[in-house]
């Protein structure tokens, strides 16, 4: 335990959130954590089927590279998130990682036997891109993740939301939005994380 794992959702590498995420964990190394990434498009994952099957053990069935998450969710340090924007919601791929924890649902509220305590306090953030410059857009996806976040127990810590950026790196162009990011994560690795 004691690293921070860096998820990009993005299906599109070097994309606008995924560099938002890349600086934000270079500020989180310098402040002395290490760093844990995945792209959650490099895996081969399928949504959850509702069989119900967790619900007395807390451990989904399905037999894929969710099955290597699950364990990197449960020893992190902290968690930070990162998604593009898409029709005011999270990307497919972020969804889809978020509902394959209803086994861990089950865990906490039927069972009673959480992955993560919740007087852990690790701390998660979200970060977002989109396109549009209305702010509601964001605010749906930032919903959903921390939902999420409660009922993992993790806790969310902050939010670093850019809009306006449509072509793939654009963001490179307004690099006070990287700086931003980088300053971010030198604050988040500086908390008290579990290690």
């Amino acid at each position: 335990m004691g690293y921070l794992l860096a998820v990009s959702s993005s299906p599109r590498r070097e994309g606008n959130s995924e560099l938002l995420l890349k600086s934000f964990t270079e500020g989180a190394q310098k402040a002395g954590q290490r760093v844990e990434t995945v792209r959650l498009n490099e895996l081969n994952y399928r949504p959850c089927q509702a069989c119900d099957r967790c619900a007395t053990t807390g451990r989904c069935v399905l037999k894929d590279d969710m099955q290597r998450l699950y364990p990197l969710v449960e020893s992190a340090g902290g968690i930070v998130l990162a998604t593009p924007v898409y029709f005011g919601s999270l990307s497919a791929q972020l969804k889809m990682l978020i509902d394959r924890f209803q086994c861990w649902w089950h865990a906490k509220y039927r069972l009673e036997k959480p992955f993560v305590r919740p007087e852990e306090n690790r701390p998660g953030y979200i970060i977002c891109t989109g396109a549009l410059q209305k702010a509601e857009f964001c605010e749906s996806a930032v919903a959903i993740i921390k939902v999420f976040y409660r009922n993992i127990n993790y806790q969310h810590s902050g939010t670093l939301c850019r809009r306006g950026y449509d072509q793939k790196g654009s963001i490179k162009d307004d690099p006070v939005n990287l700086e931003n990011a980088y300053q971010a994560g030198l604050s988040f690795g500086s908390k008290d994380m579990p290690r």
